[in-house]
């Protein structure tokens, strides 16, 4: 993931959480919608075809973490706005995490 889209991504979800907070929770859904489909298209890698092969557990670990973090970061914000902030920053780490090769 490239800077610019982690900073995108973590702008929509401040977004979101700062229209949870004024007590908008369309708003606060629109925008943590945008943040993840955002993050989406961020982690895709257009034009690359993945050989078939083993699957890294490690990074099959980092991804379930990644949207663990995201789903509670978009219940969150209902419940805890600040809390929301917080799981969607480890969210977007963890998906970081996930598309970084590991030296062996």
């Amino acid at each position: 993931m490239r800077p610019g889209s982690a900073v995108a991504t973590a702008c929509l979800a401040v977004l979101s959480v700062w229209h949870a907070a004024d007590g908008e929770p369309v708003w606060a859904a629109v925008f943590a919608g945008l943040a993840l489909v955002h993050l989406a298209f961020a982690l895709r890698r257009p034009g690359v075809a993945r050989a078939p092969g083993p699957a890294d557990p490690a990074r099959r670990t980092w991804v379930r973490i990644a949207i663990a973090n995201l789903v509670l970061a978009v219940a969150a914000v209902f419940w805890f706005p600040p809390l929301g902030l917080v799981l969607a920053g480890l969210g977007v780490y963890s998906a970081h995490r996930a598309r970084v090769r590991t030296p062996a």
